[in-house]
């Protein structure tokens, strides 16, 4: 269990200890930023536990996500998945597990309905939250789950991650953007992203040479309407301290939004950036 996890050596080593010393508590929340594995450890957490190869086969093991029609998780599929189902008895293991992706959607109702049950757990009942923003829970809730807080997976990680599975390389400003989220480099990485976000590096480099032709050039090669792309220069420009120029790209998303000239208001932004750089 667990090999396949990258970074997370700390919380994977607490979580070992505590099954093999038999101290699993009733309720966990694997809080941290989103896109750095906290469900895959879950995933493996349950496995553990549950002493299984292939989770999903498992009758003891539920997995519980926000609908994609819904804008939260609502009461009545915490009460159907968790609440009705938790008082049957384990039908293969000594536990029951129940794993929620992205708790932060639990709604107020949600929350105060999954309270009882993490206030009086069957004693074989582990449920897992996860979350990366804790501050939406109730404090009746934090107050009754074990909180592993996941760090950011480390750079060399990524880099090495990157080279094996895609054959590429990250520069720094990517590595640095993607900030210790794996998923985040996938995305970008499956998703096609990466060639536009490199063109960005590089119109950087040209707009610190106040160069108007070639960032003109290179711009006209990168599609502003991906808000990546918007974002990403932001976060160049931001991260080396050119704050002036940031507010010209919060000006420019916000014409495009209402439909403003898409060529209007691209060469406007790269213009105002080259004068304030």
């Amino acid at each position: 269990m667990f090999e396949k996890i990258i970074g997370h050596k700390k919380e994977i080593e607490l979580l070992k200890k505590m099954i093999s010393e038999n101290k699993l508590a009733h309720a966990y929340l694997f809080s941290g930023k989103e896109g750095i594995g906290k469900l895959q450890v879950a995933k493996e957490f349950a496995k553990s536990i549950l002493d299984v190869e292939v989770l999903e086969s498992s009758p003891d093991y539920k997995y519980i996500e926000k609908n994609a029609d819904k804008k939260d998780i609502l009461i009545e599929q915490i009460r159907t998945e968790i609440i009705d189902d938790v008082y049957i008895s384990p039908a293969a293991s000594k536990y029951k597990v129940y794993v929620i992706n992205d708790a932060d959607y639990l709604n107020i109702a949600s929350q105060n309905a999954l309270l009882k049950t993490l206030e009086e757990p069957p004693r074989y009942v582990v449920i897992i939250l996860i979350a990366s923003n804790t501050s939406v829970f109730l404090s009746t809730i934090l107050s009754r789950v074990n909180n592993i807080v996941f760090s950011n997976i480390e750079t060399n990680l990524i880099k090495e991650y990157v080279k094996n599975n895609y054959n590429l390389e990250l520069t720094e400003n990517l590595l640095n953007y993607i900030d210790g989220s794996i998923g985040k480099a996938k995305n970008i990485i499956e998703n096609n992203k990466l060639e536009q976000l490199e063109k960005i590096d590089n119109l950087y480099t040209i707009l610190l040479k106040k160069d108007v032709v070639t960032s003109m050039q290179i711009s006209a090669d990168i599609d502003f309407n991906e808000n990546i792309n918007l974002e990403y220069l932001e976060y160049i420009l931001y991260s080396n301290l050119k704050y002036s120029c940031v507010k010209f790209i919060e000006k420019a998303r916000n014409r495009l939004k209402f439909n403003g000239n898409y060529d209007i208001v691209i060469d406007s932004m790269i213009l105002k950036i080259i004068d304030n750089i």
